[in-house]
């Protein structure tokens, strides 16, 4: 029975991926918008009543994606926050919250170029942010900051969310000209040194 089980997952799984590769692939060449479902299933060459027993329609099914996708993020983010016991902010050592967001959009390059250049920003930006603010609000928790921060925390988050998701923006707009690595010490400096320090180091 387990093995039958076990067979029926994989079947299931190979399934929703060949649904959520073609509606990748069909944001890709054209607006979601445009997309129908039965473009989907051709394109997965599945029929009508397969897609609907996984997804109840093309939003869900979008969304799902960018569920999975933000959780793996979450997941890789919370597993890098640093604390008093690990990370110690070093300017020539990348700060591995940083390595480990910019390994993961150049290993998905693909779904966040789609993401962010050809549905409305703020369907998936805003869910970014959301995430990035959320795994910065756990290394605060867990710093457990003896004074008060000069500035109130939730500006702060605010700032260094958007401030990140920006520079991921810009990043793929140039087609990952730097390696990830190199993006991560980048911003590592910038936020060891402050927007003002930074521009007076810039030659």
């Amino acid at each position: 029975m387990s093995q039958m089980k076990a067979t029926q997952d994989r079947r299931i799984n190979r399934t929703r991926q060949s649904i959520q590769e073609a509606v990748m692939f069909l944001i890709s060449e054209k607006d979601f918008d445009e997309v129908s479902v039965t473009d989907i299933t051709e394109c997965a060459n599945i029929n009508r009543s397969t897609f609907y027993s996984h997804y109840q329609d093309k939003y869900d099914l979008l969304n799902k994606i960018v569920e999975e996708k933000l959780l793996s993020l979450t997941k890789r983010l919370r597993d890098n926050i640093t604390h008093e016991n690990k990370y110690k902010a070093n300017f020539d050592v990348p700060d591995p919250f940083f390595e480990a967001l910019f390994n993961h959009v150049a290993q998905n390059e693909e779904f966040y170029r789609i993401m962010f250049t050809r549905l409305q920003p703020a369907f998936f930006i805003d869910k970014m942010r959301e995430a990035i603010r959320e795994c910065y609000y756990t290394q605060f928790s867990l710093m457990r900051m003896k004074q008060k921060p000069v500035v109130p925390s939730d500006i702060l988050l605010d700032y260094i969310s958007s401030s990140i998701i920006g520079v991921v923006v810009k990043w793929l707009e140039g087609t990952i000209g730097y390696k990830p690595q190199y993006m991560a010490l980048q911003l590592t400096r910038l936020f060891i040194l402050g927007v003002y320090k930074t521009m007076e180091k810039i030659d």
